[in-house]
């Protein structure tokens, strides 16, 4: 089937597919086809309590490597189910197959002139290949390839059975999960997220033993933490559920996620109210729980006198617990709803624990709110001149200062948004870091929104107290963005300033490490200045903000355009914006985000006119033409010869005005159809003049010529950098 001597079965490179005349041999079926056998993976890794945030990235996770593994040696994997809870990560993988199929792949080993001597005689590099693929020096071929011609052999690969591939990847796939927080507990070094204390593997009916530290794999697994002691055998895969379920455990997450959004509800209808929705909540609460069994409690009605975002948050920080409030309003009941973790408990004794804790939080939350009042924001805004803000930057006095500033000019760009009004806002935003309930570090959570009720209690204006409460939004991808312009412009201040004053200390983001979150606040700020559709220039804005530290030097303003320059390029292409598109805009309006989007929006709508594709290809020529040349100035229009260049001339600076008319509107659409106008005209010039003619004088003023309508085309973006068809 396959030449046996060197230099036979010589194959071009031009003349093959794959590997040619030679039947295509990568990844080929077994030599004998016969039916595999498929079954389902059951693994469950078991520990002590697992933080909750972390149980569905870990889980998710090692499914992926466990799937990688086994389809890397050829075994084929169905579908996945997963499963998690504070004590266990487990999946069920159905349709692994029992063993890989046996293959034959071809191999390239050395160049020939390396395989063999002038005489054909097989050298130590020839022997040692053809030896590592089991076969003999006459069983080599040569083929041709880009680089010359190379020894080739096939290779039989034996089939691996799933078993011994699961044996011999496991213990390394779960030692190396990831987690944000690990801890050693055995002398063995094994670190994870909490001590593992047991392992259950099964393929099929057969158990799959490895040693993980000081455990051995078994087919047993354990019920919840009361019932630590009992073990319990799992038969097959297809049991996991009902037999975790008969020993009280829910290890479906959504089945536990469903329990508990039903029972809470439940519990709150029946004393006329409904739960107060939170998604994180719910969340927190199935990943923190492997039998849940919600309670219904009670708390003083004194403690309504508490502003509502004061009690939610005491009940679901401190407690885990739902506020509940009326089915028909916002207003709350002197009730919660707790998740305990104890099925078959004592359902009062247990409620009356949650109630105690809760009363405990809640008077230290009347008591906070009392003392907060009485001294009131604005005299705390001197004693920020006490609290260091970023070592060697000042105080939060000194920030204060600079967003006031700062929203000074902002808001001379937005009409909306009164001096006066947000000033106010600019001088309060921070006390609120000085008061109990944030200081104490009760309640830092709810800085910023506490600022915003305790302004509104002290008789501050309404618009003060908004701009106060959501200067920090968004707080994180996904987060909602402040709702008033007032809000917008003090956010967008405070966040450039914090990008700033971290550049100036060097705290630059590298890589992963982003301890200032500079790429959160930087994607947060244009985040409002896009979906507002805010008039704000960044160059203008930063170098404000730089002004604002006498220690900033001119390479700040750089690096921090630059992270501002991929942050915006990156929520364009967020925006459904071609990644070309959104290059031709950010090369000439990145200063502007608002209109950067706007523009790219209108060359979206024209790119699939033709006259549109023809003037990208026109736009890349000049922009070759004019690449590496100093052009300064404007032609000199008695100097234009040529009909064609006169005309180009004459019709360019008679849309000029209109042109600019129509960008001052933010009318993109319309300016783009006036510069489709010049397409023709362009074209034309290509086929009639010579640009780069003998004579200087000539050539200067055509390239000015060009420049100056490149320069009519730049207002809107760099159309050479957008990609044509067949690019």
């Amino acid at each position: 089937m396959f030449p046996t001597r060197l230099g036979v079965n010589r194959i071009p490179a031009s003349s093959r597919r794959g590997c040619g005349p030679l039947p295509r041999l990568l990844d080929r079926p077994a030599l004998c086809p016969i039916m595999l056998l498929v079954q389902q993976l059951l693994l469950e890794v078991g520990t002590e309590e697992v933080p909750g945030s972390f149980v569905v990235p870990a889980v998710v996770e090692l499914e992926r490597r466990v799937r990688g593994a086994l389809l890397g040696s050829g075994i084929a994997v169905g579908s996945a189910e997963l499963f998690c809870t504070p004590r266990r990560l487990a999946l069920r993988m159905s349709e692994v197959a029992e063993r890989s199929p046996a293959r034959v792949v071809e191999v390239q080993g050395p160049p020939k002139m390396a395989a063999f001597d002038a005489a054909g005689r097989p050298t130590k590099a020839g022997i040692g290949f053809s030896a590592a693929c089991g076969r003999t020096p006459e069983e080599l071929y040569v083929k041709e390839t880009p680089r010359g011609e190379y020894v080739f052999a096939v290779k039989e690969i034996e089939p691996v059975l799933a078993g011994d591939v699961l044996r011999q990847c496991l213990a390394g796939i779960i030692a190396a999960l990831p987690f944000p927080k690990t801890m050693r507990w055995d002398s063995s070094g094994l670190r994870f997220a909490r001590p593992i204390r047991w392992l259950l593997c099964l393929l099929g009916t057969e158990t799959i033993e490895f040693n993980l530290g000081a455990l051995r794999s078994s087919a047993y697994s354990l019920g919840l933490r009361h019932d630590a002691a009992r073990t319990f055998p799992i038969t097959h895969p297809a049991d996991y559920e009902a037999v975790l379920a008969s020993h009280g455990v829910c290890a479906a997450r959504e089945v536990r996620r469903r329990t508990i959004t039903e029972g809470v509800a439940r519990l709150a209808g029946t004393v006329g109210g409904a739960p107060v929705e939170d998604e994180e909540l719910l969340d927190e609460n199935t990943d923190i729980t492997e039998s849940p069994e919600p309670l219904l409690c009670s708390i003083s009605p004194d403690h309504l006198a508490l502003p509502a975002e004061v009690l939610i948050t005491a009940l679901k920080k401190h407690q885990r617990c739902f506020a509940v409030r009326r089915a028909d309003s916002d207003e709350l009941l002197p009730y919660f709803v707790a998740v305990a973790n104890t099925p078959g408990c004592d359902r009062a004794r247990v409620a009356g624990w949650y109630e105690k804790a809760a009363e405990s939080r809640l008077r230290d939350a009347g008591f906070f709110v009392e003392a907060d009042l009485k001294r009131g924001l604005a005299a705390l805004v001197e004693e920020e001149r006490q609290v260091t803000w970023i070592e060697g930057l000042g105080s939060y006095y000194d920030k204060t200062g600079r967003l006031r500033e700062l929203c000074r000019e902002l808001a001379g760009a937005v009409l909306a948004a009164d001096p006066e009004t947000l000033d106010r806002a600019a001088l309060l935003c921070k006390a609120d870091l000085l008061t109990n309930m944030v200081r104490e570090k009760e309640f830092t959570s709810l800085q910023g929104r506490i600022g915003g009720i305790y302004a509104r209690r002290l008789g501050e204006p309404a618009a003060v107290a908004e701009a106060v409460a959501e200067h920090y939004l968004p707080r994180f991808v996904g987060d909602r963005l402040p709702s008033t312009p007032r809000g917008a412009l003090l956010s967008i201040a405070d966040k450039l300033d914090n990008i700033v004053a971290a550049f100036i200390i060097g705290q630059v983001p590298s890589g992963s490490e982003d301890p200032y979150a500079l790429r959160r606040q930087a994607t947060g700020l244009l985040s409002i200045i896009l979906r507002k559709n805010l008039p704000i220039r960044l160059d203008e804005t930063l170098a404000s903000a730089l002004r604002l530290f006498p220690m900033a030097r001119q390479e700040h303003a750089a690096e921090v355009s630059a992270l501002l320059r991929e942050r915006l390029s990156s929520l364009l292409v967020d925006y459904a914006i071609p990644y070309d598109l959104a290059a031709a805009v950010m090369e000439t309006s990145w200063q502007q985000p608002a209109q950067a989007l706007l523009k790219a929006k209108a060359l979206a709508e024209f790119r699939t006119e033709p006259d549109f594709a023809r003037l990208i290809i026109g736009q890349k020529r000049v922009a070759n033409i004019l690449k590496g040349q100093a052009v300064t100035g404007l032609p000199d229009a008695t100097r234009l010869a040529e009909p064609t260049e006169r005309q180009l001339w004459s019709e360019a600076r008679r849309l000029e005005p209109g042109l600019d008319r129509h960008l001052e509107a933010h009318e993109y659409g319309e300016a783009l159809r006036l510069l489709l106008g010049l397409r023709p005209t362009i074209d034309r010039f290509f086929d009639d003049v010579l640009v780069m003619a003998k004579e200087e004088d000539v050539r200067l003023n055509r390239l000015r010529l060009l420049a100056y309508v490149r320069s009519l085309f730049g207002r809107l973006a760099d159309l050479s950098k957008i990609v044509s068809e067949g690019e």
